[in-house]
């Protein structure tokens, strides 16, 4: 369908923006994707922007001039027209390629045709399915190594449809076929958003929920090294005694927990007392955190299955600390059997992620060592990343910098939009003003999974809700309902 006519507009058209004069108003809309035809080959393009203008209102002293409205004067309606700005993608010539000359004023505009965008944002027919494309009818399938195997991060403000875009990608996950290729997944859950998987039952055969209650990291096979990550505070003599009596216990006992660490401390005659009061108070307040048993639960071999996903519902866990180790813990042994190559190829979906690897921290963060190595590392071994964050300025820039392919919904945090425009090569001016006017479950893509940035209206995904939040008004009433029936209760057992 034709659109227009390109024409020319102060230094315009250049290799990388042209104007053209719309014919079919009512088809033209910000964010289509048009074609026109160069020297070099045919032009993609996308509306950035849509002016209105008319030569009669040009000159604010001509519109003074009247007193009456200058409509009555002039056919003043006969001047109006659209124009709109074109930002310049690539030339289909074979293959895709930045525009080395620019189009020619005169030329025709028409909606780009979906042979063409499939082309130029090369999507896959086997890949995942996450929406369609933002103004067209086209669905956008992108290819899994492009979209996960250099991690990946999900960026909005809260409420504007990351997590429901999250849930997608995971769908897309657990229903792929043997012969595409299955990752196991792995769900760092705080708010309990995607236990409806466990539950659904389109999923819950592919899903498996743990709750942050029933989490145990097992004491008897724990490597040395957590003891430095989760006791910081030692000195190199506290923690000398520290191990070798752990060590001690290792080989005469076959399942000890803190408690007998503890009492194996107090017997010691080789330890000085100065020495046995802080390890006794650092090993109590580790106690009190009631993470640590006699075994892993679950077990580190079980929660990466291909095919299959594995959600830590942390969501009733209020120790920050708490949810830290479990993520540094489950985090770094996965990494360390995937690097061996003793459980398949992982991806590990993290919300809130600059909770555990926040860009600046005040106290030592247990997790945010191992969620920093996987970024840098993780994608020689098929350890992968998707980080979910609504405030990508508290993010860790090592860990951000790492994920080659980022998704935006709306944002509106000029911090924020200032870091991620620093961050992201592909985002001009007009597109990360774009983000800050999404709708709710609109997306731009930008990096390794898109050739371009690519906008699109996320699909309905398939997975129930669990009504998880009330209302204000819902959540009064029944807190005064429960009152209530609790001051009966009390006095009906007093009358008996």
């Amino acid at each position: 369908m034709e659109l227009g006519t390109v024409g020319c507009e102060d230094e315009t058209p250049n290799t990388q923006i042209f104007y053209f004069v719309a014919t079919k108003e009512s088809e033209v809309k910000r964010g289509l994707f048009v074609q026109t035809k160069t020297k070099e080959g045919l032009l993609v393009g996308r509306i950035e922007e849509i002016i209105k203008t008319n030569r009669y209102f040009m000159q604010p002293e001509t519109i003074s001039n009247y007193e009456t409205a200058i409509n009555l004067h002039f056919p003043t309606d006969k001047w109006e027209f659209l124009l709109c700005k074109i930002y310049c993608l690539g030339i289909l010539d074979g293959a895709v390629r930045k525009a080395n000359y620019p189009v020619s004023p005169g030329e025709i505009v028409k909606i780009a045709e979906d042979k063409n965008l499939e082309k130029l944002f090369k999507f896959d027919k086997q890949g995942l399915k996450i929406g369609n494309l933002s103004g067209h009818n086209l669905e956008v399938k992108l290819n899994l190594n492009r979209l996960f195997q250099k991690h990946i991060a999900i960026l909005a403000l809260s409420g504007a449809g990351k997590s429901y875009a999250t849930a997608v990608l995971i769908e897309e996950l657990l229903n792929r076929k043997d012969t595409q290729g299955k990752a196991g997944v792995l769900i760092i859950d705080p708010h309990g958003e995607y236990s409806s998987f466990a539950y659904d039952e389109n999923f819950s055969q592919n899903a498996s929920l743990i709750k942050g209650k029933d989490i145990r990291i097992g004491l008897p096979h724990l490597p040395n090294y957590y003891y430095n990550l989760f006791l910081p505070n030692l000195s190199f003599v506290q923690e000398r005694d520290l191990i070798k009596i752990v060590g001690e216990l290792k080989k005469s006992e076959d399942v000890f927990g803190i408690k007998e660490i503890m009492q194996k401390i107090e017997e010691s005659e080789n330890i000085k007392q100065a020495t046995k009061d802080v390890l006794l108070s650092n090993l109590y307040s580790l106690n009190s955190v009631r993470l640590f048993g006699y075994y892993d639960t679950p077990s580190i071999d079980s929660l990466i299955i291909p095919g299959q996903a594995s959600i830590l519902d942390i969501s009733e866990i209020t120790s920050e600390k708490k949810k830290q180790m479990i993520v540094a813990y489950f985090l770094r042994e996965l990494f360390n059997k995937r690097v061996k190559r003793k459980i398949p190829p992982f991806i590990a979906f993290i919300e809130e992620a600059h909770n555990f690897a926040p860009e600046r921290s005040s106290k030592k963060n247990f997790s945010k060592g191992i969620v920093e190595k996987i970024a840098r590392e993780g994608r020689k071994f098929n350890g992968l990343l998707c980080l979910i964050s609504q405030r990508p300025v508290h993010l860790s820039t090592t860990s951000l910098s790492q994920c080659n392919t980022h998704m935006y919904l709306r944002i509106t945090n000029p911090y924020d939009l200032k870091h991620i425009g620093e961050s992201s090569e592909g985002l001009t001016s007009e597109l990360l003003k774009s983000i800050t006017s999404l709708e709710v479950g609109e997306a731009v893509l930008v990096g390794e999974a898109s050739s371009f940035p690519l906008f699109v209206k996320i699909r309905e995904k398939i997975v129930g809700d669990i009504e998880t939040n009330k209302s204000l008004e819902e959540e009064c009433i029944s807190y005064l309902e429960k009152k209530e029936n609790r001051k009966k209760d009390a006095k009906d057992l007093m009358e008996q």
